[in-house]
């Protein structure tokens, strides 16, 4: 069986999307992972992105353990796949399902780059998330579940969900396991961290907790007007999200009104753009990104953690220059920018100087369908 899902890209909402019942706008698109999966005489793990095949496994005890001998490298590497595999494994177990043994690859046709000094580069659609999601939907398909279900759907999120959460460090917001799951462009507001902490810690049977209401969360799905053409350029680069999100959290407990002033502008720009998008409101969708730009740029000076950096920076200014506007998408500090317009010629003209100035352009677009 093969299972595959979209990467994710983040229009608007960045870092404020970290706080419970504050919505982000996040967008599946085709640069995606999968996992091919088949019954077997023992869990076998294959993840040649990582540089790691053949790892064995077994799943004991409502615990999964490696076979294989692994250095601290190697199993930091695999905290997601492991978690992934395990959770699942036990929601099967608490439903009294009996668990089959599996092999399971996993793939990814993530976008790279040749760069101009003829390196290649990823250039950061989410992968983790997507693989962890892959993992996640194959076992279940295997187990009997359809993919194609929303009750499925909801399940695979929350299982991915929990298992990306705890593997990370109990950090992020779980908006690019929602774009691998659900697919399309969606209005997205987290679960509730904290609840979700104290339900793992309490020593509560894993399909109470993963089959309960989650009251925060909304996932809900919306279209982008017809006409609106999505630019994406990748600057060369990535930076590491968790030493930026240490130094945001810095931030947020040393300076704590100035971080909620500025998210609180963040949440009120893209409650405006969400009306604006489902109005078809071209001009206040370009204004509203074009402030939601400046607001992101006021968080990167305030928490000095240089998240709009002095590419993404020209990326958006180029697009401004030509009557567009963009934004970097995502934790900034690298990766990739964005750019909203309405015109073919105005978008080719901004391709054509992120060129120049080595900006590389990336062909995307949005996967509609999700997992499957």
């Amino acid at each position: 069986m093969k299972v595959t899902v979209p990467s994710k890209l983040m229009l608007s909402g960045e870092w404020s999307v970290l706080e419970v019942g504050v919505p982000c706008i996040v967008m599946a698109i085709n640069q995606g992972v999968g996992a091919k999966i088949r019954p077997y005489k023992k869990i076998i793990l294959n993840a040649p992105d990582l540089g790691l095949e053949n790892i064995s496994a077994e799943f004991y005890g409502g615990k999964l353990s490696w076979k294989t001998q692994l250095d601290e490298k190697q199993l930091e590497k695999l905290s997601i796949s492991k978690n992934a595999i395990e959770l699942p494994l036990q929601y099967l177990e608490s439903k009294g399902k009996k668990t089959k043994n599996f092999q399971i690859d996993t793939f990814s046709s993530e976008a790279t780059k040749k760069l101009s000094d003829g390196s290649v580069a990823k250039v950061g659609f989410g992968s983790s998330a997507a693989v962890c999601v892959a993992i996640v939907a194959a076992i279940l398909k295997m187990h009997g579940f359809n993919l194609k279900e929303k009750k499925t759907r909801d399940l695979v999120f929350k299982i991915a969900c929990t298992a990306h959460y705890l593997a990370q460090g109990k950090v992020g917001s779980s908006f690019d396991i929602a774009a691998s799951t659900f697919g399309g462009v969606l209005v997205y507001k987290r679960f509730d961290p904290d609840w979700l902490v104290r339900e793992m810690s309490s020593g509560k049977n894993i399909q109470n907790i993963i089959d309960s209401k989650w009251d925060t969360l909304l996932v809900e799905k919306i279209n982008l007007p017809k006409y609106l053409i999505l630019l994406v350029g990748f600057v060369g680069y990535s930076a590491s999200t968790k030493e930026l999100i240490l130094k945001m959290n810095t931030f947020k407990t040393e300076k704590k009104e100035h971080y909620w002033k500025i998210i609180d502008s963040i949440k009120t720009i893209t409650e405006k753009l969400i009306t604006a998008i489902k109005e078809s409101k071209k001009q206040e969708i370009m204004n509203l990104l074009k402030e939601n730009r400046r607001q992101l740029q006021e968080l990167s000076k305030a928490s000095q953690n240089n998240l709009e950096t002095r590419e993404l920076a020209l990326l958006a200014d180029i697009a401004e220059k030509n009557d567009a506007t963009g934004k970097f998408s995502g934790a900034g500090g690298g990766d990739c920018g964005i750019v909203v317009c309405f015109d073919k010629k105005t978008a080719g003209k901004i391709r054509q100087e992120w060129e120049k100035n080595n900006i590389y352009p990336i062909e995307i677009r949005i996967s509609e369908k999700g997992v499957g």
